[in-house]
């Protein structure tokens, strides 16, 4: 039977609120399948990740959110790298706030039903999965990178705790009565991005955008799809540089929850390898919603093509 190795953070979302219990659960279930690690900082993920790669471990499962996946990832790509090994399976077992990878993937349950499921299939002699590019931002991993209106958007979420879809939802209504209304709160998040952007070979002419966006997944959270193209060739990216107005953007709403193509002269959409960003002044930008300082330059581009998963 193929060995499982879980990274559990206590501190994710759903997780902190029964944090013991659930890793007794976890533990048990295991049981002599595999091992489970908790993590508390990106020191304990390092050396997760050195133990993890000397067992020769089959599975990485990761109970954590959004943010607990980055990092995992990042960190194991970075230490399987300089071993010269392949990255595991990736079993994506929940347990953060928003999930939003496992939600666009229809990966439903809680880490207890997710592991079951999975020690399930491992027991039958099967192990269904699907392939799936990672995003590279400089050396980070991770699946959906924004700056611009994205990151702003972030900001003001975060923002006094209690995140969560209801609030996301909540503060996503605001911004649409705030662009209708044309009340101050839009400044906040409608302030432009200044940068050279570099698709390929390209240079775009502009240098204002609005937002500049990249994913290897269809969708960003509350059913929203700007990357309907993520998916459409294995070790490439969609990425999107966004000029629109926020009335223009509003009109648009629909075609983006519907995963559809906006037809606008002001939007750069295209499937690519890599885009290199050379902005005029530090800006934040988000990965899988980790709000992280940039360095001015950043280069996005294709990851490993990883196995993840699919129960």
């Amino acid at each position: 039977m193929k060995k499982v190795g879980i990274v559990f953070n206590p501190c994710a979302g759903s997780n902190k609120f029964h944090a013991k219990e659930r890793k007794a659960n976890l533990e048990k279930m295991l049981g002599n399948s595999g091992i489970l690690r908790e993590t508390r900082s990106i020191e304990d993920i390092s050396s997760i990740a050195h133990e993890f790669c000397e067992e020769k471990i089959d599975i990485l499962g990761i109970s954590g959110g959004d943010g607990t996946n980055q990092c995992v990832l990042t960190k194991f790509c970075q230490v399987y790298k300089d071993k010269g090994r392949e990255l595991p399976a990736i079993a994506l077992l929940r347990g953060g706030t928003m999930n939003l990878l496992e939600t666009s993937l229809k990966m439903q349950g809680t880490p207890e039903q997710r592991l079951e499921r999975l020690l399930s299939c491992l027991e039958e002699g099967r192990l269904p999965y699907l392939f799936h590019t990672l995003l590279k931002v400089n050396n980070k991993f991770g699946f959906i990178f924004g700056n611009g209106l994205i990151a702003n958007f972030m900001q003001e979420y975060y923002k006094g705790g209690n995140a969560g879809w209801k609030k996301a939802a909540t503060l996503f209504f605001k911004s649409c009565w705030a662009i209708m209304s044309g009340n101050s709160f839009i400044s906040k998040l409608w302030k432009p991005i200044e940068a050279n952007v570099q698709i390929g070979e390209k240079l775009l002419p502009e240098t204002k955008f609005m937002a500049l966006m990249a994913a290897t997944e269809k969708e960003c959270g509350l059913g929203f799809k700007p990357f309907y193209r993520a998916r459409e060739e294995q070790g490439k990216l969609h990425f999107l540089a966004v000029n629109l107005k926020p009335l223009e953007m509003l009109k648009n709403l629909h075609n983006i929850r519907r995963g559809k193509k906006i037809q606008h002269a002001s939007l750069y959409d295209v499937v690519t390898d890599k885009v290199v960003i050379d902005t005029f002044h530090p800006y934040y930008y988000t990965l899988d919603g980790e709000m992280l300082n940039s360095t001015k330059h950043l280069e996005v581009s294709c990851g490993p093509v990883v196995k993840v998963v699919a129960v």
